[in-house]
């Protein structure tokens, strides 16, 4: 595991230009740690910034590739994931709040730093699918094939009616 010095989600307000600006973060392999089968191969944020003396509006939309482990085979595969969120920086003590879409947070009184590492590492956790699939297991329609099950042998003869020996033994007590 690589150690990353991680500034690149890291702004101080007193270098953001008045106005509209924006800027681009290339984020290296492992830059996050996000799960035990989630491992970040590679992702770009597009970062856009409005600032005002009133408020800083950040906003990003990422694109990235995971490397995922199937649930099926345990098998590894990339999968691209996209994302993007909206950030409300505010001076002034705010009820911060936060949807899946954005956020209200206040800016630090103490070192006039935005950090935007842990939205931009939710975003991406938070567009990985549910069930991990592997690609070669999707029809050309791109819809999952159905998952048999193998059996081994020959089918088990069945009794018309099965009864439980225990029942049975109970059946003599009479």
């Amino acid at each position: 595991m690589a150690i990353v010095e991680n500034k690149l989600l890291r702004f101080d307000i007193q270098k953001i230009p008045e106005g509209e600006s924006s800027k681009i973060a290339e984020l290296p392999e492992e830059y996050f740690t996000l799960d035990d089968d989630v491992r970040l191969l590679e992702a770009e944020v597009q970062i856009s910034f409005f600032r005002t003396d009133h408020f800083v509006k950040v906003s990003f939309n990422l694109l990235s590739i995971v490397e995922l482990i199937c649930d099926r085979s345990l098998d590894p595969f990339e999968k691209n994931v996209k994302g993007s969120f909206d950030i409300l920086f505010q001076p002034d003590e705010v009820q911060e709040s936060e949807t899946e879409q954005s956020a209200v947070k206040q800016i630090p009184p103490i070192d006039l730093v935005l950090d935007i590492e842990d939205e931009v590492r939710d975003t991406i956790m938070l567009n990985i699918p549910i069930k991990k699939i592997h690609p070669r297991y999707f029809d050309e329609s791109g819809n999952p094939e159905e998952f048999g099950t193998a059996r081994f042998g020959a089918p088990a003869e069945k009794d018309e009616n099965p009864i439980d020996p225990r029942w049975e033994k109970l059946k003599k007590l009479k």
